[in-house]
């Protein structure tokens, strides 16, 4: 269900990501599925009862290499970083559009946040005094950037979701439809526009490998 009566983070949600490109969202998690689905066929070691748990990670991993090439190839038109955990755990890939910050999370409800391990609140400022005042200026711009979430999951692709998450409660302010079930007309100039098709491809296979050969080092 949309929200329907008038809502400033609906608002916000559809101007910060537009219709226009949402539609290449599906088809990079369709590939970033398939393409751990494709991994774990191949990898001994992931069949097992202790192997099959990484296939959530592998899933993660996959969809922001995936949603990282969109930005790369420019068919999506934001900037990305990769930035730390709240908790020292890794890195995520954040997607800044002109006035918010989106990140990417695997999960079995998508209306609801993000369990708190995983949610990214690690942009309030620091207390600490930056070199430069172009550096602090920066800090500060990113930290006002409100979040937006990109959801998916859950071990099978079963929904796609944009949300504007409550900065408190275990909910959201707004959400998309579900990006799998939205149609769009696929004319020529937008089938350029898509990119891979929704086949795994030898590159995204070889960087889940070498995300797995990284793990095992650590």
């Amino acid at each position: 269900m949309i929200p329907t009566a008038h809502n400033p983070a609906q608002d916000f949600l559809d101007e910060e990501i537009p219709s226009a490109h949402r539609h290449l969202l599906p088809s990079a998690l369709r590939r970033a599925y398939a393409t751990a689905a494709r991994l774990v066929e191949a990898e001994p070691s992931l069949q097992t009862r202790g192997g099959r748990t990484q296939r959530g990670d592998l899933i993660a991993h996959a969809a922001e290499y995936e949603i990282e090439r969109l930005v790369k190839a420019g068919q999506l038109p934001f900037d990305t970083s990769w930035e730390p955990f709240a908790r020292p755990t890794g890195w995520h890939l954040v997607l800044w559009t002109k006035r918010g910050r989106l990140t990417i999370s695997q999960i079995s409800d998508w209306r609801k946040k993000p369990r708190n391990a995983d949610f990214r609140d690690e942009y309030a400022l620091s207390n600490m005094r930056y070199l430069f005042k172009e550096m602090e200026e920066e800090i500060k711009t990113k930290s006002e950037r409100k979040h937006l979430l990109l959801l998916h999951g859950y071990q099978e692709l079963s929904f796609c979701y944009l949300t504007v998450p409550h900065g408190t409660l275990n909910r959201h302010l707004a959400w998309s439809p579900n990006l799998l079930k939205v149609p769009h007309v696929a004319t020529p100039e937008r089938a350029k526009e898509e990119g891979p098709t929704d086949s795994p491809e030898p590159e995204a296979l070889e960087n889940l490998r070498r995300m797995m050969r990284d793990n095992d080092h650590d």
